[in-house]
């Protein structure tokens, strides 16, 4: 067997009190993050076929497993995605304001 493919964009994210008051939405984001990790790694157990190896011989894939495929790495768009959309979030509510130093 072959190399996994990837299913992670990182540690779920864990967003603090204070991340949370600046940005309220993130809490959404997390479960939301959560989520998916957990979705990518169940369509991973369920399609231990889903391989970097398998995949660059050519080996056939059945259209449920190229369907989890897709869905794998698309979880892992939204998860990226997610993290960036929190530190412009965050960046954006920090640069808003009005520190006296």
């Amino acid at each position: 067997m072959g190399t996994t493919i990837p299913l992670e964009a990182g540690p779920i994210i864990q967003p603090g009190l204070d991340e949370l008051c600046v940005a309220p939405a993130i809490g959404v984001l997390a479960a939301l993050d959560a989520t998916l990790a957990a979705a990518a790694q169940q369509l991973h157990a369920a399609h231990p076929d889903l391989t970097l190896g398998g995949l660059a011989f050519g080996e056939p894939l059945s259209p449920q497993a190229r369907s989890a495929y897709l869905l794998v790495f698309r979880c892992v768009d939204l998860r990226t995605a997610i993290r960036e959309y929190r530190h412009v979030a965050i960046d954006n509510a920090c640069d808003q304001l009005d520190l006296p130093f």
